[in-house]
């Protein structure tokens, strides 16, 4: 669990930049808001190029070095992905689901057809997933909807 937090805590660091700057009136910059109404308005106007396998996302913050999203995926087929250059921590605010860890990547020209050799576990609102790079991740499974705030940074070279 301390691995976990001290994850997360070292995943906000790149974005913590963006509140750290000087309001240039002499006091500090008032920080950012995102309201759940404007959340769940830009998650509903979502389209990705790649359809309903990609989810519906909007943007917390983007540092360059690191972002925080919101994403929301629905029942039907998802994609399997795997990054390479940077960790991700998903934090499950709604909905549950199957989530697969580990293995490998079926076939990455169908990345609908999902990991083989995995870890299966079923996720639900209020759990944190850490997915360190080169991880192979993917839905197998969602029951209606899942919402998570996803907090992605690029690893130290």
């Amino acid at each position: 669990m301390r691995k976990i937090v001290l994850a997360f805590v070292v995943g906000l660091a790149p974005c913590a930049l963006v509140f750290a700057q000087d309001s240039g009136g002499g006091g500090h910059a008032p920080g950012a808001v995102k309201t759940k109404s404007q959340i769940n308005a830009e998650l509903d106007r979502s389209m990705s190029k790649l359809g309903i396998v990609a989810g519906q996302v909007t943007s917390v913050v983007d540092t360059g070095a690191g972002q925080i999203v919101v994403r929301r995926r629905q029942e039907g087929p998802n994609n399997a992905s795997v990054h390479h250059d940077l960790t991700e921590i998903y934090n499950v605010v709604s909905g549950s689901g199957t989530f697969v860890t580990g293995g490998a990547i079926k076939n990455p020209q169908d990345r609908t057809a999902g990991i083989t050799g995995g870890v299966s576990r079923h996720i639900e609102a209020g759990d944190f997933v850490v997915l360190p790079p080169g991880t192979p991740h993917w839905f197998s499974k969602i029951d209606g909807s899942i919402t998570y705030v996803e907090t992605r940074f690029a690893n130290a070279k």
